[in-house]
């Protein structure tokens, strides 16, 4: 756990951090960073207890992907999180761990209204992240806000887009028309749907899935270097 307290915040940030099982401080090669935010009613244990730190235990050390630093912030009330992670957190992790320092390094997601979230902060800020992850996400915004995030991207910045929804969730509808717009302004993206709802046991189930997207343009040579 760990806390920010800035004059720019009017309450102090919570954090979780997962670090991989071979974590050196003192590693040469700097890890790549993920950044996950949580749902609608939920707080920054939500992915600690889908099991996220148990999943990406057992690929590390089964050598399926590249070790890397997972961030949890708890969103809170009167926090804009769009500015807190950017301003605040990103910095504050990269200062205390050894991190890649770049876009490539860095990779955003979120489940149901953190998905929402991640669409924002990610699309804004293709100069901090490269691979934005939408899990089952309530989109949030209006089309003409997204179209013009979309817009602004630099052709070379254009971040990698994963979204998934199960069949039963009640946002269907809204990926759907979220995905449109992706296709009318060539947004590429993975999309996967399969049996589910919009609930712990579907978000769990594909946790797997999930790190092995997020981690899939850190598998090279020099993020596998042994500590």
């Amino acid at each position: 756990m760990g806390e920010v307290n800035v004059s720019s915040l009017v309450r102090p940030l919570t954090y979780r951090v997962y670090l991989p099982p071979c974590f050196n401080s003192e590693r040469h090669t700097p890890y790549p960073t993920l950044y996950l935010l949580h749902g609608l009613s939920y707080t920054d244990s939500q992915w600690d207890e889908l099991g996220m730190d148990e999943t990406a235990d057992a690929l590390i050390n089964g050598d399926q992907i590249p070790p890397f630093i997972i961030v949890m912030p708890r969103e809170q009330t009167g926090i804009d999180l769009e500015n807190a992670v950017i301003d605040v957190l990103v910095p504050v992790i990269d200062q205390s761990y050894p991190t890649e320092r770049s876009p490539e390094g860095r990779a955003i997601g979120g489940i149901s209204r953190g998905g929402g979230l991640a669409l924002r902060i990610g699309l804004r800020h293709p100069d901090v992240f490269s691979a934005i992850g939408l899990h089952s996400p309530a989109t949030l915004y209006s089309p003409p806000y997204i179209v013009r995030w979309i817009g602004q991207i630099p052709e070379d910045s254009i971040p990698r887009l994963w979204i998934d929804i199960g069949e039963g969730d009640p946002l269907y509808k809204s990926v759907s028309d979220l995905l449109s717009i992706f296709d009318e302004y060539g947004m590429p993206y993975a999309f996967q749907v399969g049996p589910g709802n919009h609930n712990p046991a579907y978000w769990s189930s594909h946790l797997d899935s999930y790190l092995r997207w997020y981690a899939s343009d850190w598998s090279s040579a020099s993020s596998l270097e042994v500590p």
